[in-house]
């Protein structure tokens, strides 16, 4: 029985994430091109400028690989099946359950960060999406002006002070550091945790959660391995993750609305 969610819990805690920290790599300035190091000098330069603290750097290019790979022969045409099959509202309708699940953790981190403001904004999109919204399918609180808050433990940790620690690349999951695969750990569990028992050991949960949720997850992310035309593409993929959590945090530290832009 602890089989299948172990196995398939690794695909759902960043698909989470960082697959939705990989997909800002697209949204940040473009990445340079295999011209940015020409010469030992320039690469050497450029090492510098995005260096992140990754002691075990070996490990994580070769998980690097491997889920470039994963990606490629398992998980997106997996994704590519489900597009084919599904409608886009259904697919629509899909994202904006989980979503809506998805704040719960929003709502137990912003009260973890002591923000009255957007954990009230987070309970008032739960209700109204899971009433009139039928379970969160329709996203009817963005429409009322009521903006959806993104909070993880990681954010939280760091909102308190906790150090990122070192770099990691997660198996499937992708970026990370220890910091906020520890909140990625603490988010499953929250939501595990609050799930009843009877509806948690049922198929029909494990289908959704360990089957639909990772497939909706990479589905909504446009990153693809290997896509920038840099050599150096794993440099670049760590220094924005960590510029980005890194900027997140600060935000959250200086203005406690949290809205989403």
């Amino acid at each position: 029985m602890l089989k299948t969610p172990f196995i398939t819990a690794s695909i759902l805690l960043v698909v989470s994430l960082s697959l939705s920290a990989c997909s800002t790599v697209q949204q940040e300035p473009p990445l340079p091109t295999t011209r940015a190091f020409t010469d030992q000098a320039t690469k050497d330069s450029a090492d510098k400028e995005f260096a992140v603290y990754d002691p075990a750097q070996d490990l994580n290019k070769d998980i690097y690989r491997f889920n470039a790979e994963f990606d490629d022969y398992v998980f997106l045409p997996i994704v590519n099946a489900y597009t084919f099959i599904t409608p886009k509202f259904v697919r629509t309708g899909v994202t904006n359950f989980f979503l809506n699940v998805g704040e719960i953790n929003n709502f137990t981190n912003s009260v973890l960060q002591a923000s009255p403001k957007k954990a009230s904004v987070t309970l008032a999109r739960f209700a109204v999406n899971t009433t009139v919204g039928l379970l969160g399918t329709f996203d009817v609180a963005t429409h009322m002006g009521l903006d959806r808050q993104q909070e993880d433990f990681g954010k939280t940790l760091g909102h308190w002070g906790a150090d990122s620690g070192a770099y990691v690349m997660l198996p499937v999951l992708g970026p990370s550091n220890v910091r906020d695969t520890v909140g990625k750990v603490v988010d499953f569990a929250t939501l595990a945790l609050i799930t009843p028992t009877d509806v948690r050991n049922s198929p029909t949960y494990e289908v959704i959660a360990y089957g639909l949720r990772p497939i909706d997850l990479r589905y909504t992310n446009d990153f693809r391995y290997y896509a920038s035309g840099s050599p150096f593409e794993y440099e670049l993929v760590r220094y924005v993750y960590t510029q980005l959590r890194t900027t997140q945090i600060e935000k959250e530290k200086h203005d406690g609305s949290g809205a989403t832009p």
